[in-house]
């Protein structure tokens, strides 16, 4: 399906990959993998044509279809939900049209000749019809809307009243019920609930063409990949099997490099060693030159230690708070025009640790919004204690100016902070130089969600609300981030869909929204 010969992309003098050759053949399954900026959303912009790579290109069969999620597509707001989707039969739908003026015609003429070509061309169309099950494209549409929770929006709900992430969500469904040749999606889950996931992960174990999929859900790739390409050290390496294999082969493969490493070391400083003992010498000057000419070689293609990437430096300050009680919620309603849910009850305590749990469009970031005050309630009460200090982790991140650079950025919420101190703070959170100095619109989702925890990081406070912090972040800072927050000393609500970060959040407590919703 695709040829992906010497490829090479950077940015000014920073090398992405070089020399990467790579194909997607038939049966294929594969995740897109790499820490953050490392360029996984540049290849598959490149792959899509709207990059052109610095080096190499791109083959594809001529016949593939290739189907894209792009979380940024402008689509026509007036459409309903139901109407969008189903233009993603936009074909069917017009043979469907020159089916019906066919019959239209044979009901009026008269003409045999003509009458008998009419016949096959109704015949023809009518078994085009029936072979791409055009007559079930109801209940196609109704079974990946409803697996994915889009129909809880109601189907004739306009798309230009949709929140961004419900937007991917109905992008994705239209993308699913094309069913092209080759899928490639870009952080799929990103958007979805537990449950979502799950049927997601469910149709693409069942899905008979291939795909290419960008994600950090460890459990998400382990079910639905048979390959992983892996961005490290400015190349793109193909490993056989899920993500876990992929760890255990490429350890073995440092392991294996390192002692190659090891033993090239050894070699040169044995043949150093000869050269300078015998290198003045008349009767060994003739070895020591030989000697010399070995080492020169070992030198031009010396290889070096693989070295792990060092993870961000993740903290979150804490300004001391007395009280036991902070926050006491009583049957609170919640919502902007209609409930969306009703009945909440309950108590954020010092040092508590609260995951708020339910489907996607439940409520959770509305619930965080209110109780911050962003948005009115529209029943019940929240005492909110005096002493309180919130730090707020958006899900859709906001910057002051997305022209700005990350350095840009933390000046302007923090101007006594001076050109040293914003670097270190963005170098201790995972922004190198270079990144520091970059505009904020060209860096990865995962460096801008690391520019936000760097901005709550600069401010004590003593309530933290994070709404899905883990999107766009890769593995290792995951980590990191649930270590500091299980090390910081106050309170902790947060939202996520990732079931594995959430067990490394010590001592949990749950609120299921969809479980109190009427």
């Amino acid at each position: 399906m695709l040829t992906i010969n010497n490829l090479g992309h950077g940015f000014g003098d920073r090398v992405l990959y070089k020399d990467v050759n790579l194909k997607i053949n038939n049966g294929d399954k594969i995740g897109l993998v790499g820490e953050n900026g490392t360029g996984k959303s540049t290849l598959i912009n490149i792959l899509n044509g709207q990059i052109l790579s610095d080096a190499g290109d791109v083959v594809w069969d001529k016949d593939v279809k290739v189907g894209y999620l792009d979380q940024f597509a402008k689509v026509d707001e007036n459409l309903s939900i139901y109407a969008y989707l189903e233009s993603a039969f936009l074909w069917l739908l017009e043979i469907e049209e020159k089916f019906n003026k066919t019959n239209e015609q044979l009901a009026t003429t008269t003409n045999e000749a003509e009458l008998n070509k009419l016949i096959t061309l109704s015949g023809k169309l009518f078994d085009t019809l029936n072979e791409h099950n055009y007559y079930s494209i109801p209940s196609q549409i109704n079974k990946v809307a409803s697996g994915l929770g889009v129909a809880d929006y109601g189907m004739e709900t306009k798309l230009g009243t949709l929140s961004g992430g419900q937007r991917v969500k109905v992008t994705l469904c239209k993308l699913l019920l094309q069913q092209p040749e080759l899928l490639i999606l870009d952080e799929p889950t990103n958007f979805l609930d537990t449950q979502h996931i799950e049927w997601l992960t469910k149709y693409l174990q069942e899905y008979k063409g291939c795909y290419l999929i960008v994600s950090h859900d460890i459990p998400f790739l382990n079910a639905v990949v048979n390959k992983i390409w892996a961005i490290d050290m400015q190349t793109i390496t193909e490993y056989p099997g899920d993500y876990n294999q992929y760890l255990r082969l490429k350890e073995a493969h440092i392991t294996q490099h390192n002692k190659a490493v090891i033993a090239q070391q050894q070699q040169m400083k044995k043949l150093e060693d000869y050269i300078a003992r015998n290198g003045v010498r008349a009767s060994t000057a003739a070895q020591a030159k030989s000697r010399k000419k070995t080492l020169e070689k070992l030198q031009d293609n010396q290889i070096f230690e693989i070295k792990e990437s060092t993870p961000p430096d993740i903290t979150f300050r804490y300004k001391k708070i007395d009280n036991r009680v902070l926050i006491v919620v009583k049957n609170l309603t919640i919502g902007y025009n209609t409930p969306l849910v009703k009945g909440i009850t309950f108590s954020l305590l010092n040092g508590d640790r609260l995951r708020i749990n339910g489907f996607n469009g439940v409520g959770k970031t509305t619930l965080f919004k209110t109780i911050l005050g962003e948005i009115k309630q529209l029943e019940g009460t929240i005492n909110i204690n005096n002493n309180i200090v919130f730090g707020y982790y958006e899900q859709n991140h906001k910057f002051a100016n997305e022209n700005w650079t990350p350095i840009d950025e933390v000046s302007f919420y923090y101007p006594k902070l001076d050109q040293k101190e914003i670097r270190s703070a963005l170098a201790k959170y995972g922004l190198s130089t270079k990144k520091q100095q970059q505009p904020i619109n060209s860096l990865s989702g995962g460096e801008q969600c690391k520019i936000q925890l760097c901005l709550i990081g600069q401010s004590p406070c003593n309530v933290l609300f994070l709404d899905e912090p883990t999107n766009h972040l890769d593995v290792k800072a995951k980590k990191v981030l649930a270590s500091a927050i299980n090390n910081f000393l106050g309170s902790v609500i947060f939202v996520s869909h990732e079931n594995d970060f959430a067990q490394l959040i010590e001592n949990v407590k749950e609120i299921k929204l969809d479980s109190i919703k009427e």
